[in-house]
């Protein structure tokens, strides 16, 4: 028991000094860099090096019990800002899915019906060509054409945009695709459905869930180094590339997420209903079930 225990510490110690502290380190000392060189000096090593080498002349002359609470001292503000950030974090999330407070919602209106014309404009068209000719009497020249105009339509949003961002309609697009398909209400039903899935399908959700919190909270940092540009520059373009790369994972993140939880609907709705021992034939369900399933879920509120 000890053994284990001994194990699922380390375990946890490693997870939370990978996740905040060493973060917070990292922030930290691009934030001593900037108290230290300021605007002026941005990029003086030479003057960063003198400074750093003073003191650790100074620790040096601690006692031992001074340096180690020094250093705990270190570990623990570290962990500290990557808490703050975490918590951040979910503020950063209702910006990515597009559930942006009150006071912007002038700002999201806009955005939503800006994508939602783009939209629209590419589907009238896709819709236009669809009309020229069945699907067996369409050329390569009129297949390639649908085909682009489609996969730019997708980049938009795969349903009718209703959020201001991609990744809220990329998460709003499978509910309603799903409605659509099925006549579920994905929110009312996903804690049912849950209960029903298979352990390593539950662990891949999580782990795809997880990456796009990973990009979130990298959004959060590269947001914090572009304030910390207000006393140390070089502090932008870092967070700057951060950023980039944070969107670039997130949008992928959220991408794959949806589709893991399409898929995992259109797999295992059968299941769901099985276990409710929903009235329910034997084809594959259709909008009659997903109806009553929803009217399970909600307890017929």
């Amino acid at each position: 028991m000890a053994s284990l225990l001994d194990g699922i510490g380390e375990k946890l110690a490693d997870k939370w000094l990978t996740a905040l502290a060493v973060p917070g380190l990292l922030f930290m000392g691009a934030a001593t860099a900037g108290a230290v060189l300021g605007q002026g000096s941005a990029l003086d090593l030479h003057l960063l090096r003198v400074r750093i080498d003073q003191w650790s002349a100074a620790a040096g002359e601690w006692s031992t019990v001074g340096q180690l609470a020094a250093l705990a001292a270190i570990v623990l503000g570290s962990a500290t800002v990557g808490t703050f950030v975490r918590s951040c974090a979910q503020a950063s999330e209702r910006v990515w899915t597009g559930d942006w407070p009150v006071l912007t919602g002038w700002l999201a209106a806009r955005l939503i019906t800006a994508r939602r014309r783009r939209w629209n404009g590419i589907q009238a068209q896709v819709n236009g060509l669809r009309a020229t000719a069945l699907p067996r009497q369409r050329g390569p020249e009129l297949q390639r054409e649908l085909e682009e105009l489609t996969v730019r339509r997708d980049r938009i949003a795969l349903a009718e945009p209703s959020r201001p961002t991609y990744t809220g309609d990329r998460f709003a697009g499978t509910a309603s695709r799903l409605h659509h398909q099925y006549g579920i209400d994905l929110a009312a039903c996903w804690t049912l459905l849950w209960l029903t899935l298979p352990k390593d399908v539950r662990t891949e959700l999580r782990s795809s869930r997880a990456r796009f919190g990973v990009a979130v909270e990298g959004s959060t940092w590269a947001a914090c180094c572009v304030l910390l540009g207000v006393v140390w520059w070089p502090a932008v373009p870092i967070g700057l590339a951060v950023g980039l790369s944070a969107w670039a994972r997130g949008r992928g993140a959220a991408a794959l997420h949806a589709e893991l939880v399409e898929a995992t609907v259109d797999l295992h709705l059968r299941a769901l209903l099985d276990a409710l021992h929903a009235d329910a034939a034997e084809s594959a369900p259709d909008r009659r079930l997903g109806t009553a399933l929803t009217r399970i879920a909600r307890k017929s509120s």
